[in-house]
């Protein structure tokens, strides 16, 4: 049976975690062709946070803070321009 506990995670720590992620290998161009998904779980398998994988909302909510900070870690030169 799943378990249906869910992850007590503030959106600090989710804007932490998403920051951590978009400096991580898991953004670099040996993983262009993965999937958003796909890399978010790997970094998250990666770093033994496997509770946020089985908590549907916690996964969401983290999603949504690496998508909302990607603009801003081009603008910060944490990323590297998107090439052609």
């Amino acid at each position: 049976m799943t378990p249906t506990d869910r992850t007590e995670v503030t959106r600090e720590q989710l804007e932490t975690i998403a920051w951590q992620f978009l400096r991580s290998e898991f953004t670099s161009q040996i993983y262009a062709d993965w999937p958003i998904d796909r890399r978010i779980d790997a970094f998250l398998l990666h770093h033994g946070q496997t509770e946020l994988l089985n908590d549907g909302s916690a996964y969401n909510a983290l999603m949504e803070r690496v998508m909302a900070n990607i603009g801003p870690a081009l603008r910060a030169g944490v990323l590297p321009p998107v090439s052609n």
